[in-house]
């Protein structure tokens, strides 16, 4: 987490907000120090003072600022990093790394509580993510497009579909929601599977991120660990999630108890009835 949903949901919500607004003071907490890249924190802040922000983008997980003067502001919320829409007399928001105010008298907060996340300001911002695969909700993406990515790899399609070269912009949440949606199961070597059950899985992917969108992204705890948009309110997509973290609980399409196992030391839950194992594979998981 945060994963393309919840990326494309704060940059949606902040585009409405701060374009055309102009940042007039930036301050990076001293107890952040691998936050800001490539240049020193004091420098950063310089260089973004007095900047106008003249659009958002996203690329796979990173939001990108694009400023007045052509460079571009990059973000990486990593595994808790957030960006909240203050005014200064606002409450203090806990686990606050940076603060960069606005001329509109509002400020943009950053928090993460793991420090995890990281910035860039740069000239070009494919300099940040030039290795990203295609983006999963282009129309450029289609089944042909996923299969000539990920079918030649003997590694299991979870792991294909996490590695941002592959596909950008998935992780855990929606890779098991896609695997469940498509009926295949994580273990499968990508190049056993066919075209038929490359067409279900593109179609599961698709499905999966449109509906962590509308729902405003996936916020799995109470906590500034997880995602957040940028008021401060949690998303609901958690609410409607098929697969994951519903270990145990029954598979809302055949009834059987969903199981965990690891796949390249990552959690995945499916539904053994709905997502049958390879062929002369135990798997073995709870």
């Amino acid at each position: 987490m945060p994963e393309l949903p919840e990326v494309e949901t704060v940059r949606r919500d902040l585009e409405a907000r701060v374009v055309g607004r102009t940042i007039t003071s930036c301050r990076v907490s001293p107890d952040a120090p691998r936050l800001v890249q490539i240049v020193a924190p004091a420098e950063f802040c310089r260089e973004l003072t007095g900047r106008r922000i003249d659009g958002l983008r996203r690329r796979g997980k990173y939001l990108i600022v694009d400023l007045d003067d052509g460079r571009a502001w990059v973000m990486h919320r990593r595994m808790s990093g957030n960006v909240l829409y203050r005014r200064p007399a606002d409450p203090p928001d806990e686990y606050t790394r940076a603060v960069f105010g606005l001329d509109d008298g509002h400020e943009l907060r950053w928090t993460d509580l793991r420090k995890f996340g990281t910035m860039w300001l740069v000239e070009d911002a494919t300099m940040v993510m030039e290795a990203l695969g295609p983006e999963p909700l282009d129309a450029a993406f289609t089944p042909d497009v996923l299969r000539a990515r990920a079918g030649r790899r003997s590694a299991p399609i979870k792991s294909v579909l996490l590695d941002q070269t592959v596909l950008a912009g998935l992780g855990n949440l929606y890779t098991d929601e896609a695997l469940h949606d498509a009926g295949i199961h994580p273990l499968r070597p990508a190049n056993r599977l066919k075209r038929a059950d490359f067409e279900r899985l593109h179609a599961g992917i698709v499905r999966a991120l449109r509906m962590g969108i509308d729902g405003r992204g996936s916020s799995l705890g109470t906590t500034l660990r997880d995602h957040i948009n940028v008021d401060g309110a949690p998303g609901s997509n958690q609410e409607r999630v098929q697969a994951y973290g519903r270990e145990g609980a029954p598979c809302y399409r055949c009834g059987r108890p969903m199981r965990r196992i690891k796949v390249g030391g990552r959690s995945s839950v499916f539904c053994p009835g709905c997502q049958p194992a390879p062929r002369g594979r135990r798997v073995r998981g709870r």
